[in-house]
């Protein structure tokens, strides 16, 4: 009997700390914020960076207007050639603001990760709770429809034994009725 019930301890929804971990590592709303969270803190090594240097090369009378030969764009063959390397220098501090901007976003990444775990624990801890809730009530209703049957059984023998009237057989039957119709929305809310 030990591989069975280690089965059913074992088994999903056993306990809310499986769902937890369950969820925890396979819902993929989690794990979309937590790779939104991964990216914004390698944005963090970037942010204070120059910017990309440019160089730009500049053909002046690319045509050769005025001069006897044919239009190039050999920097050799052309009127004049200008050769530029640039680079963008930020003003004093943008560099440290910027990496303090990435290190907020990075933050603020990493509290919607935590915020949206928060959101999803308290559900299935709620959707476990009423869960367990209407297997309780449908097991405790078990139990009373089986009390009542054994109840009519006694009912039916005292009165078959003149000892009572027919009223309290006819009670217990109705009482039957109620908890199998019960158990019926229990089990409907179950799913």
């Amino acid at each position: 009997m030990a591989g069975p019930l280690g089965a059913q301890e074992n088994a999903l929804g056993a306990n809310v700390q499986g769902l937890l971990d369950y969820a925890r590592a396979q819902s993929p709303e989690l794990a979309a914020m937590r790779l939104d969270a991964d990216a914004a803190a390698q944005r963090l090594g970037s942010a204070g960076a120059l910017a990309d240097p440019v160089l730009r090369v500049e053909l002046m009378n690319i045509n050769n207007y005025g001069n006897d030969a044919s239009p190039s764009l050999w920097p050799a063959k052309v009127g004049s050639t200008e050769y530029r390397l640039m680079q963008p220098l930020p003003g004093w501090g943008k560099r440290d603001l910027r990496r303090d901007v990435a290190a907020a976003d990075a933050e603020q990444a990493s509290a919607r990760a935590g915020a949206t775990w928060a959101e999803l624990a308290a559900r299935i801890k709620v959707t476990y709770a009423e869960y367990y809730r209407t297997v309780g009530n449908e097991r405790l209703t078990r139990e009373v429809l089986d009390l009542m049957s054994r109840l009519e059984q006694v009912a039916q023998a005292r009165y078959a034994g003149g000892l009572v009237a027919q009223q309290d057989a006819i009670r217990a039957q109705l009482e039957q009725t109620a908890m199998r119709s019960e158990l019926i929305s229990l089990d409907n809310e179950k799913r």
